[in-house]
């Protein structure tokens, strides 16, 4: 009993990361890119609080706009690396052979992306983008890495 309750809670916290990530998405261009602005000013005003930027010599604004775009994408991939890491944990503790969990855990995250990506085609100011798709994957690809090593140490100290 015991055993079939922990395989169905296991996934609730990928299930929750998938409607966030799907949430995220549905969200109009203007409050998408808002967020990304907040997320990125929050940045310059860090770096600037340690000095590793001047905003009075660079210009805060000028920095926001400078790094919004890589602010976003690294998001992209900070989301999909965690949610790659969920389904990770899932299906091994579903009890998939560690030979094909990497392998299931890539392919079923990247359909979720490549889904996600279309769901975008149907958002007023948003678009559907293979180039996110591909930047999701390596965020995917850097999650299952992380999980394979930890497994592996893990397996090592067992």
């Amino acid at each position: 009993m015991k055993s079939k309750f922990l395989k169905i809670f296991i996934w609730i916290p990928a299930i929750i990361c998938a409607v966030m990530i799907f949430g995220f998405s549905g969200q109009n261009g203007e409050n998408s890119g808002n967020l990304s602005r907040k997320a990125a000013g929050i940045i310059v005003d860090i770096a600037d609080s340690v000095h590793l930027v001047d905003v009075r010599w660079n210009g805060r604004q000028e920095l926001i706009d400078k790094i919004e775009l890589p602010v976003r994408k690294a998001a992209h991939m900070t989301e999909y690396a965690i949610f790659a890491c969920l389904v990770y944990l899932a299906f091994t503790v579903d009890g998939v052979s560690w030979q094909l969990v990497r392998f299931i855990s890539f392919f079923a995250t990247a359909a979720f992306a490549c889904s996600d990506e279309f769901h975008q085609l149907y958002v007023p100011g948003r678009n559907g983008c293979v180039t996110d798709v591909l930047i999701d994957c390596v965020g995917i690809l850097i999650g299952i890495i992380i999980c394979s090593i930890v497994d592996r140490r893990k397996k090592m100290i067992i």
